[in-house]
């Protein structure tokens, strides 16, 4: 029994330490971009277009980021995507008070469609700019984010260009997650050739989404990646694929976003995506769930059962693999902030990654994905 939990604690460790590497490498992989102290002399025209679905707490704040954005001529286009609160009565309040800002209120749900996807791609036909610039409604943009990724656009020759924001962690259950978060960087950003036009990998943030409307149009905008979880990394491959230059920048200068604002949110708000990380690969799905639960909960039980049974070498063991689980979060310090006290409650992650894959394998079965109060059906 001993000896079992010891070789989970190597494990553990070893993991810990590889996940937090590839972390690193990732960081100094990806460019870094700081908004400009000087905008361009040359306005451009820039459609901004904002799928909000119940974002009360934070539609307003996002959009007086966007007001504010300095550099640019704006067209913002607010799509109220079926809220069940006030975010459409907050949308409609700013329109009244700013003409830049036109209030769309819910489009039709195609069939095949993820909401998100399908309210960017209605906002999109209406947009007259030269520049589309997709932003999800709770991201607040720093005052020369746009003119900034606009100038790096034209003078890097891209086609396309995502910013990854700053992540803010607050309540318990948010920073519980930070294994969640430090896994995800590690296996989304550690590839490499992400704008090798040779290389298939592709990055994106929903946060934010720079598109030439003239691609983006060329391409069917999003009608091929339609049903897809991570509809930003989709799009981005796709354009790749079609031969168009793609971006992606570490910006937690530029942008910044609290992803969920309750613990409620926290703890279920990772079922959506969850299952990116088998890849298609659904029979994984049990294994990665056990995985989980061993190498958070086997420090825990080396700790325990060491002081228990007065096991110095159990005891430790638990110990240093604990602290390096803790210590690889401050790996990703530039780009999430959290509150080291409650993330030391993070091995109860593997109980919201168990929750989130068992929910998500329960709506994979109906074939449809749960998101913000809505069940949609993707497949037939």
């Amino acid at each position: 029994m001993e000896n079992t939990i010891l070789i989970i604690c190597i494990i553990s460790a070893m993991f810990s330490l590889a996940v937090t590497w590839r972390c690193i490498l990732a960081q100094k992989r990806i460019q870094w971009l700081s908004p400009s102290l000087s905008a361009d002399q040359r306005r451009e025209k820039v459609s901004v277009i904002i799928p909000a679905r119940n974002e009360e707490e934070d539609i307003a704040a996002c959009l007086r980021s966007i007001l504010k954005q300095e550099g640019v001529d704006l067209e913002v286009i607010a799509i109220n995507d079926h809220s069940i609160d006030h975010t459409g009565a907050i949308i409609d309040d700013i329109a009244e008070s700013d003409s830049r800002v036109m209030a769309v209120h819910d489009p039709p749900l195609n069939a095949g469609w993820l909401g998100k996807c399908n309210a960017m791609q209605f906002g999109a036909a209406s947009a007259a700019g030269e520049y589309l610039l997709f932003s999800d409604a709770d991201i607040i943009h720093a005052p020369n984010c746009f003119s900034t990724v606009i100038g790096l656009m034209e003078k890097g020759g891209y086609d396309f260009i995502s910013l990854f924001p700053h992540l803010d962690n607050i309540s318990f259950w948010e920073n519980v997650n930070m294994p969640i978060y430090l896994f995800g960087i590690a296996k989304v950003m550690a590839e490499p050739g992400s704008e090798d036009p040779g290389n298939p990998n592709a990055l994106a943030s929903g946060a934010l989404m720079l598109v030439k409307k003239r691609v983006f149009q060329e391409i069917g905008g999003f009608a091929h990646v339609k049903g897809e979880m991570l509809d930003d990394v989709s799009l981005a491959r796709l354009l790749k694929r079609h031969g168009f230059r793609v971006g992606y920048r570490l910006a937690p200068a530029c942008s910044r976003v609290r992803l969920f604002k309750n613990n409620h949110e926290a703890f279920w708000g990772t079922t959506k995506n969850i299952l990116v990380a088998v890849e298609g690969h659904l029979w994984l799905a049990a294994p990665l769930l056990i995985i989980g639960i061993l190498l958070n909960a086997g420090p825990l039980l080396a700790m325990t059962l060491g002081a228990f049974r007065s096991h110095a070498l159990l005891l430790t063991a638990g110990i240093l693999t604990y602290i390096t689980l803790y210590l690889g979060f401050f790996a990703t310090i530039r780009l999430i902030s959290f509150r080291p006290i409650k993330a030391l409650f993070f091995p109860l992650s593997a109980i919201v990654g168990a929750c989130c894959i068992i929910r998500a394998l329960v709506y994979h079965s109906r074939g449809a994905v749960f998101w913000r109060g809505r069940e949609i059906m993707v497949k037939g």
